[in-house]
């Protein structure tokens, strides 16, 4: 056959075929090595994969000894390849690995959902024989907080888990991971790093991976040595030793007496925390084999199992509860046992008798105790074997059941899973014939022959629960039994699984199962001690695989057996082995303690360990289950068990009885037993709501300490005390002959449970003195605790009434909730309960269940009340009913209330009011001025008494009168009369002392009460105070905020416009005394103090609000919302809606104070365009004018005008700078002061002190003039600035002044399209006047009242006019600037307005410094002349939240101090959503605008404003919203989550109106953002499947968080450079086509997984037909993303057509998805 010639076209393609394989080969090693997984090379020490022919030499590294790993030696060590170096340390391996050890990668490859890697093994010695050469990696990005590696046999199938609820997940990140993996290849290892702080927290390459066949080998070295968990043993403390320990984990039936050898469980899970910061991770290695963890100090962790794969599951969490909420949601969230299960248990095995067991439950009936549940245990049944009891001893133990029942008490029985082969004393054992029948057993080797072992009944064999026969006969056994013998739950025992002969009663064979070649070092060191056979088979595989897991499947088919017999009715079911996941079903005891002080003190670290894996219900036999217990012991453990979860009396035969009764009814130790487990019965609706959240939310129930105070390294360790849930300390007394302990206190509010008394320890260590029947039981600060009226059992006692105890943090704050149901079955109701400053608001979230015992809640305790209560008030709907004072009780001394007698029914919602006398938070300042003393107090008839440092006093003066009404006009109904019956409020005026009431009708909350004392009316000091509705208060201004919401904590804040930077408590540059109040129930109002005068407002802890003024009047205006955002709607109807600024203004803009020429500017242009950076606005401050007089320009910028001319050609806008003072010492002419002088425009004195103008000095230089800058401050205004005169703007003849020098500027000079205007507080450099000599009286330069101003101690005129200038209204009303000096900027700002556009013809932008309220009207604003810093950025979201009624933004990257690197890129992310979005820096300062630093930092801009721009529409529709309704445009969260209490407190994120959320970084640190309920999506990636909670996102330097809300609609635009089109009727007809929008782009989010099929358009009542020219749909990683991609390749006009028509996109899919455009 002759050779085959390829044509033309087959050679192209073959061509291809090659460049397309290329590419594809590229790209793989390109996603290799990408994030968020990425793969490295080490150094490779043996760089060659192919086996070495020379023998095997180890490289034996240079590291820490804390870091050596264990090569295991045995006898030989470098035959092993292992590295030699004895020491003269015991414990630390003498024997450690080489690090040419391991495997290598051979390749990766990055998939869907994660990375997938074949590894080959490095030739190495083996260490134990049948090594295994190839495996394969794979990692999954399962969650944002869960990564999952799996190693395991790349070429045969190895035994894993089938674990029933991991097996069922289906997750995937719904959000950025909070995790990477980096993958190193030679040798292989894995690094698992925090993304946030790229800390590393589990790193594998510490130690070469070991895979063979019967020994897997892994280490890691770890983020801290805080390491907590690993089991089951009994750990003596809960953080664990480091220090080179090793704890075996196989399930086995030994005595948990404080060995490290193995116990019942099986946990290769451990939580590890990070920093005081709270982050932590956790692990768990899914493998069910015989294993070993070695602890060492290095940190690290060395896991050694003998079998299955490498299965990590690695969890990240905020705090180390997060972490157990990650656990359970992998393995399986907590059961919620019955309620009864919660009351206190009686148990021994051998009572011996039916007889002896009433004998029992009578006694301790007969004292009173509080007892639920009594269980009888092996004891009960015929020779010991399940399903049968005792025909004689037993004999009426059928009838046991009702004779508990009849007293409201339980029954429990106990079940093995051993069943004897025996035959019963009267004939057939039928359990055994039944299971034996369908082929139950647990089998030999040889798959068919059951395994006989020895338990209780003697000669057994085992139920293998892992196959579907076997537990359809388990549960047909349980049901026959419970129909013979009625229990309520089942106790399951011995089923590690337990046997008493070694293996089997024919032993086991010599086989690598039975005896593998490595055994961890547990107990006995023989694999088959006291259990079965390892190579006994099982449906889920070998016995040697299994073991771990039988307690695990017995407890999968005893669950079914329960729901088969009890239906609906929830039971429960107690376990002694266990294995994650078994919370989800079942409970667990910590085994057979004894009855010493050990055991007592080991069963808290025990109950703690348990609750991270999962199982809160959990518990130690109280007293011990061997040996005699002590009358001291007991006592002292029943104290503290009458806290365990699982709260049960348990003990061995042959020992003498322990329940209480049994020691006497009057000893100590039943007075002590029953007042404890009566404090539990109390508590048992909190500990049942504890149980509700840890069942939906994974919560902890028994809490560490630290997981509540991580930020503490004290309470690291502490595991002597433990939490119920959050807000419940109990400190036990653990030693004999104690009566102090050593008892840490956390950082918080405490208060003695028994006493009510606060205690003043905190974050201490104290000595607590507990006597002989006391335990330390301690309420936190901010608590709600629900109670009952507790009963001798649970079915009474929830039928008793119900209360609160409310326990006040620090903040007079509190909250709590309660989950109710009828203890047994479904029905759900959640009261959710707080309190905010006497408000306590009890919320139904959802009620599903009304309980028959019609509860109410009759009694609430407050702790912590620092002064009696002057009324109490229940309100409920409108209804609202005064609490008569004979159940009101007030205890002084220990400073609690006590409302008695109540009738509030479970299930409806309350709010109580309660109102104090006057407090030390109640007193109101007389004496608010400096230097106050006891003299000065009484001088003005006020009361003088000392609170340790701080001085409050009341006042009894009253005087009134009336000054200077504020000419600012507001827009009010023309009849403010309204019938009463419509509105939301009712005012009511008090006596005695004089004040108005203002109420909510709705909820009854006064949000307004000034019938406080102090208030005053004279001529130059007003004051007056009022009580406030919550500690939530936003507003006044205008000065730097450290925080969104004011801390109420005695904090003045002066209010009088000044020339002043940004700082802490100065006044700056506007007046706004408008705040908005949250009240309890999450109504919001406003209240607006129209006075033009110096002021100050002080906040006090009252919560009450004081204002100061120095002249005018009081006039205030309310609006009543009932939301924040209705408040701000109402506000703005008030003063006038925000103006809607040009389309272009919402563009990028930049500026700077120090240009030096022109040119500077046009090179700035230019590499902007070059960058491709979007950009609109280009500014000149100052510096373009000659000497920095206005409408001037200076040598150095006389080709400005052209300049401008080109840019605006290219669509750029440009605007220049005016300040108002005008120069007068011209030699030249200077038409501005000329014309103004002949127009009497300046601020001039009284016509009897002068009537010449009032002189001051700003920037203007005096002509002919060197300027040295070198030379001081002082020294230059003396020597070089000119006098400047001030415009009156408030005359009308001033205003035209102005336009025409504006005008003739626009005209003659240079084209502008807006306006900034500065230094209009106004500034001046010098004191008042030149000179400093300011004429008239002094009092209005320093009057008698000061507030709190910046250089308040130099005058009112430190950096302004004298006070004493007059100026003229409209009207001609002469007024002094002491009474409108905060009015100058708000007075300059609308000439302006209707000067740019007068002279323009165009809407363009005004940009003011000082503003007063109604300023919005005319102009935006920025937050003034801030500094470089980083804490500028989130005070930047303060401010811009709180002038949130116009156009806001501060200077990006800082206007004062050179910027640096990392901070600015984060300002300019920041600060592209703004609305006002303007770069600017100061004089002397180095460039910092985007093109000034390099590449990555101009790419980075021009990203995130390429995400500006195409969302301008939706910008520019905000600010359309804000200009027609008032609404705001940058959003607090709390304005669309006001409901969620959480957002109050929020205020370094924000909204874009309602749907668009920004999380910017704005410090070096993580974003820890809050999500809001409500769905999100990442603007970026994928749908956030996150909600209500706080979340750390990754944020890398070249990334802004951004979230779009599910359910809105976001118009965009394709982004551009700059701006180029007008788009100012957006909304209307007639427009020219080419300014017609067109839609091509539809992004769909959330429609799911199904495909999209068919895309159409309609337009509804349009006559017009539409034909889509093309539609491509595009799906990216659709499973995650869920998003579609509609590319509309028509011109299809979305607006012009007609005015608002809808246009509907149909997707078809299975459902219908609509997308509505307006």
């Amino acid at each position: 056959m002759g050779k085959r010639k390829f044509s033309g076209l087959e050679i192209t393609l073959i061509v291809l075929f090659v460049l397309v394989g290329i590419v594809a080969i590229a790209l793989v090693v390109l996603l290799a090595t990408g994030e968020p997984a990425v793969t490295k090379e080490r150094e490779s020490t043996n760089p060659t994969q192919q086996p070495d022919p020379e023998p095997f030499v180890p490289v034996c590294p240079d590291i820490p000894i804390a870091e050596r790993v264990d090569c295991h030696p045995e006898q030989r060590c470098l035959a092993r390849g292992c590295c030699w170096s004895p020491l003269d340390q015991t414990n630390v391996p003498w024997c450690f690995f080489s690090s040419n050890n391991g495997y290598t990668v051979l390749k990766c490859l990055l998939c869907f959902s994660g990375l997938e890697a074949q590894l080959k093994r490095v030739n190495s010695p083996s260490l134990y024989g049948a090594e295994i050469t190839e495996l394969t990696f794979t990692a999954e990005m399962q969650t944002e907080n869960r990564l999952r590696f799996h190693i395991t046999d790349a070429n045969k199938a190895r035994f894993e888990v089938p674990h029933e609820h991991v097996n069922s997940l289906t997750s995937s990140p719904n959000g950025p991971l909070n995790y990477e993996l980096e993958l190193v290849h030679s040798p292989f290892g894995v690094r698992v790093r925090r993304v946030s702080n790229r800390k590393i927290l589990f790193d594998t390459t510490v130690a070469p991976l070991i895979f063979e066949d019967q020994y897997l080998q892994i280490s890691a070295k770890l983020a801290s040595d805080n390491v907590y968990g690993l089991g089951e043993h009994v750990h003596q403390n809960y953080r664990h030793d480091m220090n080179w320990r090793t704890w075996p984990i196989f399930t086995r039936d030994s005595f948990p007496n404080g060995g490290t050898h193995n116990i019942y469980g099986h946990y290769p899970f451990f939580m590890c925390l990070e920093t005081d910061q709270g982050e932590s991770f956790g692990v768990f290695l899914m493998n069910s084999n015989a294993m070993d963890v070695t602890l060492q100090p290095a940190p690290a962790v060395t896991y050694r199992t003998i079998g299955g794969v490498l299965d990590f599951y690695i969890l990240l969490g905020a705090t180390p509860e997060a972490i157990v909420q990650e656990f359970t949601e992998l393995v399986g969230r907590p059961t919620i046992p019955p309620y009864w299960a919660f009351g206190f248990q009686l148990s021994r095995w051998d009572y011996g008798s039916l007889e002896e067991v009433k004998r029992t439950v009578e006694r301790n009936r007969e004292i009173g105790l509080p007892y639920d549940t009594q269980y009888t245990d092996i004891d009960y049944m015929e020779d010991k074997k399940d399903f049968t009891y005792d025909m004689v001893k037993f004999k009426d133990l059928p009838q046991f059941a009702d004779y508990m029942h009849e007293q409201g008490q339980k029954y429990i029985l106990i079940l093995d899973p051993a069943i004897a082969i025996s035959k019963r004393i009267n004939g057939t054992y039928e359990s055994y014939d039944r299971g034996a029948e369908v082929e139950a057993w647990i089998t030999e080797a040889d798959g068919t022959t059951p395994l006989v072992g020895e338990v209780w009944p003697g000669a057994t064999v085992f139920p293998d629960y892992t196959k579907r026969s076997c537990i359809d006969w388990w549960v047909d056994e349980i049901e026959r039994f419970y129909k013979e013998v009625k229990h309520d739950a089942i106790w399951i025992d011995m089923n590690e699984v337990s046997s008493f002969v070694q293996g089997s009663s024919k032993g086991c064979a010599a086989n690598k199962l039975n005896y593998p070649p490595f055994t961890p070092k547990i107990l006995d060191d023989l694999i088959y001690s006291k259990t079965l056979c390892m190579d006994a088979k099982q449906a889920w595989g070998n016995h040697y695989d299994v073991h771990s897991l039988y307690g695990y499947s017995m407890v999968l088919a005893t669950d079914e057996a329960v729901k088969k017999v009890f239906g609906n009715n929830r039971s429960f079911i107690l376990t002694r082995s266990s294995f994650p996941g078994v919370g989800k079903y079942s409970g667990h005891w910590l085994g057979d303690n004894a009855a010493n002080w050990n055991d007592i003190k080991w069963a808290i670290p025990g109950m703690l360990e348990f609750s991270l894996f999962g199982v809160p219900y959990i518990g130690a036999d109280i007293c011990g289950f061997f040996d005699d217990v002590t009358e001291e012991l007991c006592r002292r453990w029943m104290q503290v068990g009458a806290f365990y979860p699982f709260s049960r009396n348990h003990n061995a035969q042959y020992y003498k009885p322990q329940d209480p009764a049994a020691f006497g009814a009057d000893s100590l130790l039943v007075k002590t037993s029953k007042h404890y487990l009566s404090i539990r019965y109390t508590l048992l609706p909190y500990l049942y709501t504890l149980f509700y959240k840890a069942h939906v939310s994974g919560d902890t129930v028994v809490r560490p300490v630290m997981h509540e105070f991580y930020s503490d390294s004290a309470t690291w360790t502490v595991d002597r005390q433990f939490l119920w849930g959050a807000h419940l300390l109990i400190t036990p007394v653990l030693d004999a002959g104690v009566d102090t302990v050593k008892a840490y206190i956390p950082d918080a509010v405490w208060y003695n449970y028994e006493t009510e008394e606060k205690i003043t320890e905190r974050k201490q260590q104290v000595d607590m003195y507990l006597p002989a029947d006391k335990l330390g039981l301690h309420i936190r600060g901010g608590a709600i605790l629900p109670i009952q009226r507790p009963a001798v059992t649970t079915t009474h006692s929830r039928r008793s009434p119900m209360g609160l105890i409310i326990a006040l943090d620090d903040n007079n704050e509190a909250s709590g909730e309660l989950f109710w149901d009828d203890g047994e079955s479904r029905g759900i109701l959640v009261d959710f309960v707080c309190v905010f400053q006497g408000v306590l608001t009890m919320q139904v979230q959802h009620n599903g269940y009304v309980d028959p015992n019609n509860l109410v809640f009759e009694n609430i305790t407050v702790l912590g009340l620092s002064s009696p209560p002057t009324a109490v008030s229940i309100t409920e709907g409108s209804s609202v009913v005064a609490v008569p004072e004979f159940n009101i009780q007030y205890d002084s001394l220990k400073k609690v209330l006590y409302l008695r007698g109540l009738s509030m029914e479970l299930g409806k919602s309350y709010t109580v009011n309660w109102s104090s006398v006057i407090s030390d938070f109640e007193r109101i300042d007389c004496y608010p001025e400096d230097g106050s003393d006891e003299a000065k107090c009484s001088s003005r008839g006020c009361i003088w008494q000392v609170r340790g440092k701080e001085t409050h006093s009341k006042v009894v003066v009253l005087t009134f009168s009336k000054d200077h009404v504020v000419p600012v006009p507001l827009t009010l109904p023309s009849d403010p009369s309204v019938p009463e019956s419509r509105r939301m409020y009712r005012v009511q005026v008090t006596q005695q002392p004089f004040g108005i009431q203002v109420i909510r009708n709705s909820t009854g909350t006064v949000i307004w009460d000034s019938s406080l004392p102090g208030f005053t009316f004279s001529d130059m000091f007003i004051q007056v105070s009022t009580r406030l509705p919550s500690q939530y208060i936003y507003g006044f201004g205008e000065t730097e905020h450290a925080s969104f919401r004011h801390d109420l904590n005695w904090h003045t804040w002066g209010m009088f416009s000044k020339d002043q930077p940004p700082g802490y408590k100065m006044n700056c540059y506007g007046v706004h005394p408008f705040y908005m109040g949250l009240e309890p129930t999450a109504h919001a109002h406003g209240v607006l103090l129209l006075n033009s005068n110096a002021m100050d407002v002080t906040l006090q802890p009252t919560p009450a609000l004081t204002y100061r003024t120095i002249g005018g009047i009081l006039d205030f205006y309310m609006v009543m919302g009932p939301t924040p955002e209705l408040v701000v709607q109402e506000y703005t109807e008030m003063i006038g809606r925000p103006v809607l600024p040009a389309y272009w203004s919402l563009g990028f803009q930049l500026c700077r104070y120090g240009y030096t020429n022109d040119t500077e500017i046009a090179e700035l242009y230019r590499d902007m365009k070059s960058a491709g950076i979007p950009y609109d606005v280009q500014y000149a401050d100052i510096d373009y004018m000659e000497r920095q007089l206005d409408f001037t320009l200076g040598k150095d910028f006389q080709g400005l005008p052209a300049l401008v001319e080109s840019m605006r050609a290219e669509k750029m806008r440009f605007i220049f700078i005016l300040d108002p003072a005008i120069s007068g010492n011209e030699t030249e002419p200077y038409p501005a002061f000329e014309r103004g002088v002949k127009d009497d425009v300046f601020i001039k004195w009284p016509a009897h002190l002068g009537d010449g103008i009032v002189w001051g000095k700003v920037w203007p230089d005096f002509p002919n003039v060197d300027v040295d800058e070198s030379l001081d401050w002082d020294t230059q205004v003396e020597i070089y600035r000119s006098y400047t005169a001030f415009p009156d703007f408030f005359r009308n003849h001033t205003a035209t002044w102005w336009h025409r020098e504006i005008s003739d500027f626009y005209t003659n000079t240079i084209k502008f399209d807006g306006i900034w205007i500065d230094m209009n507080e106004p500034s001046s450099f010098v004191h008042g006047t030149v000179g400093g000599k300011c004429l008239g009286d002094d009092i209005y330069e320093n009057p008698p009242y000061m507030p709190p101003l910046e250089s308040k101690h130099e005058g009112l005129n430190h950096k302004t006019l004298c006070m004493n200038s007059e100026q003229f209204l409209p009207g001609g009303t002469p007024v002094k600037h002491y009474d409108v000096h905060n009015l100058y900027g708000w007075s300059h700002t609308k000439p302006t307005y209707d000067a740019l556009l007068n002279v323009t013809g165009a809407r363009g932008i005004v940009v003011t410094r000082s503003t007063y309220p109604t300023s919005g009207q005319w102009a935006g604003h920025w937050l003034g002349d801030n500094n470089a810093s980083w804490d500028q950025l989130y005070k930047s979201i303060i401010g811009v939240a709180l002038v949130s009624m116009f156009q806001t933004g501060a200077d990006i990257c800082g206007f004062f101090n050179e910027a640096e690197y990392e901070m600015c890129l984060r300002w300019m992310q920041l600060g592209a959503f703004y609305p006002y979005s303007r770069n600017h820096n100061g004089k002397g300062n180095k460039r910092q605008d985007p093109v000034a630093w390099d590449a990555p930092f101009a790419e980075a801009s021009r990203d995130v404003l390429n995400i500006r721009y195409t969302l301008l529409p939706y910008l520019y529709t905000l600010m359309y919203e804000a200009h027609t309704e008032g609404s705001t445009v940058v959003r607090p969260l709390l304005h669309e989550f006001v409901n969620d209490k959480v957002t109050w407190d929020i205020h370094r994120q924000f909204l874009w109106g309602p749907a668009l959320l920004i999380s910017p970084a704005l410090e070096k640190t993580v974003v820890s953002a809050y999500v809001p309920n409500a769905r999100w999506y990442d603007y970026h990636t994928v749908p956030l499947d996150v909600r209500g909670q706080f979340v750390n996102m990754p944020t890398p330097l070249n990334k802004i968080n951004l979230h779009v809300r599910g359910g809105h609609i976001l118009p965009w635009q394709k982004g551009a450079k700059k701006i180029i089109t007008h788009y100012t009727t957006l909304l209307q007809n007639g427009l020219d086509p080419a300014d017609r929008l067109r839609l091509g782009h539809v992004r769909v989010w959330g429609t799911g997984s199904i495909p999209i099929t068919k895309v159409s358009i309609t337009y509804p009542g349009d006559s017009g037909s539409l034909t889509l020219i093309g539609i491509v749909v595009v799906r990216l990683l659709n499973s995650i993303l869920n998003v579609i991609k509609l590319i509309l390749l028509n011109n299809f006009v979305v607006v012009g057509r007609k005015p608002c028509i809808s246009k509907m996109v149909t997707l078809q899919e299975t459902e219908k998805h609509t997308l509505l455009l307006m």
